[in-house]
């Protein structure tokens, strides 16, 4: 494998439970390392509550691990940076600003010139084919086009590495293979490295280098698969390709066993 661009070692995190008046802990990530390459498109599933949006949010240092660290570059980070971006499933705009002001707020904060950021944000709402909504607020917007909104304000920052927590979840299901579509090309020009998380199986396998499935809480690498399909993905039918079936199957398997022996458990005790 290329050398790492981002690199997580030994993540642990736990978080307060209120149980019958007393105090405890949840333990939401049980001990997480892994390696993800410069330019790769990893994406992340697994079941509910084994940590996929707090490793995320870990990665982006929105959240401190209870054990170990996160690395990018080889570099040790702490606080959030401008290398890293993340995209949520709620749009996160605000409804008082336009379009243009939505994407250009990351590089105004940061103090980028007021023409350099009204350039870049243009550049990066014209990639998401909406610079003719420069001038219109959200409300005005789909639900796709929102989402649109969101993707081009975390690329106007330019980052090195994309974080994205189930960024299509929240629109219709034909939008979204259109969103689908508009990141790979996205992804195909500007090379990010991507860390992708989604309970979608079918886009796992679709938009992926590499798919990391997660075991039940507390969170652990359960799985790493590899996947060859050849890019660029939009040009053919995916799912009509003879591995793709396959590589789906593999990780219902794994994952539908995981899902059973968790409930299972669950009934035990």
């Amino acid at each position: 494998m290329p050398e790492s661009k981002l690199s997580v070692e030994g993540i642990r995190k736990e978080f307060p439970l209120a149980q019958g008046g007393g105090t405890g802990t949840l333990q939401v990530i049980g001990g997480i390392d892994l390696d993800v390459a410069e330019n790769e498109f990893l994406t992340i599933i697994g079941p509910s509550g084994c940590g996929k949006t707090t490793l995320l949010k870990i990665i982006a240092s929105l959240v401190a691990p209870d054990a170990g660290c996160v690395r990018v570059n080889g570099r040790v980070v702490t606080e959030p940076g401008a290398e890293r971006a993340m995209v949520f499933q709620s749009f996160g705009l605000f409804p008082w600003k336009t379009v243009l002001d939505n994407v250009r707020f990351p590089l105004v904060t940061r103090r980028v010139p007021t023409a350099e950021a009204t350039e870049r944000a243009m550049t990066y709402l014209h990639k998401v084919g909406l610079e003719r909504f420069a001038d219109s607020h959200p409300h005005q917007l789909s639900g796709g086009m929102q989402q649109r909104v969101g993707l081009a304000r975390a690329l106007a920052t330019e980052p090195d590495i994309l974080l994205m927590d189930e960024p299509f979840g929240a629109i219709d299901a034909q939008t979204r293979e259109l969103m689908q579509e508009e990141l790979m090309r996205l992804w195909q020009e500007t090379r990010k490295t991507v860390v992708f998380v989604t309970h979608d199986l079918d886009e796992a396998v679709l938009l992926a280098d590499r798919v990391l499935l997660l075991s039940p809480g507390p969170g652990r690498v359960r799985r790493i698969v590899p996947v060859e399909l050849p890019r660029p993905r939009w040009e053919y039918d995916v799912r009509a390709h003879p591995d793709f079936a396959p590589l789906r199957a593999e990780l219902w398997s794994a994952l539908r066993g995981d899902l059973l022996a968790d409930q299972q458990s669950g009934v035990a005790s």
